[in-house]
């Protein structure tokens, strides 16, 4: 089972998210306004969009239980969990830079990656904790597995396809006929399989390190 925060925790991990957050944003914000030159504003959006699968499951979490309620909400979960985690992917936009030091933007990049992994795995534990509480811990862990291969088949499809979330309401069509073109061929299939791969094995391993650390304290705690 996945331990539960209580609720000073989880007000300072809200606190600590916030403040991870905003850390980024300034780095941006101090970046342009010493370049003059408004280049990476673009992650703050990204981050934003971040948020979405976190206060959503949130609202799952605390929200009412019921399947009229619950199952919408945990599907615009899924549809905007990729975005937490695609911040990753905006590392390719490191490269030199005209009175930026390279490691500014090494540091101003991983921090809004840092930001949106944590988002991104931390509404995954909580949308983890309604489905344990309900079908038991195994079908928990299946879930969470599940859900983060969709996620980084999502990413990919924001990265490389430039593809948005919302694009499943307002080009559902078009949204399935690239995805099938790409699967279908081979060149392009290999290339979706190989790099989801790769952002599945990160983020799923990101994501059992933080819950099992989670769980530590709790077992150290029953064993005294």
């Amino acid at each position: 089972m996945t331990t539960q925060p209580s609720y000073k925790s989880h007000i300072l991990m809200l606190l600590l998210l916030i403040f991870a957050s905003c850390f980024a944003v300034v780095l941006v914000l101090a970046r342009a306004l010493v370049t003059g030159v408004p280049w990476f504003f673009f992650l703050i959006w990204n981050l934003l969009l971040a948020w979405l699968p976190f206060l959503l499951a949130e609202l799952a979490f605390h929200g009412p239980k019921r399947p009229l309620f619950l199952l919408p909400t945990a599907f615009l979960w899924l549809i905007f969990l990729p975005n937490a985690f695609y911040i990753v992917t905006d590392l390719i936009h490191l490269r030199p830079f005209p009175g930026v030091p390279l490691w500014y933007d090494a540091f101003l990049l991983f921090a809004f990656a840092l930001a949106g992994v944590l988002l991104g795995s931390l509404s995954l534990q909580r949308m983890q904790a309604l489905v344990t509480a309900r079908f038991g811990a195994h079908l928990g862990w299946l879930f969470a597995i599940g859900v983060l291969a969709l996620s980084s088949f999502g990413i990919y499809i924001g990265r490389f396809l430039r593809w948005n979330s919302w694009d499943i309401f307002t080009s559902p069509r078009l949204l399935l006929l690239d995805i099938g073109q790409h699967l279908l061929t081979p060149q392009l299939g290999f290339k979706t399989a190989v790099v989801s791969g790769l952002l599945y094995a990160i983020t799923l391993l990101v994501y059992v390190v933080l819950v099992l650390n989670g769980r530590q304290p709790a077992r150290m705690k029953a064993d005294g």
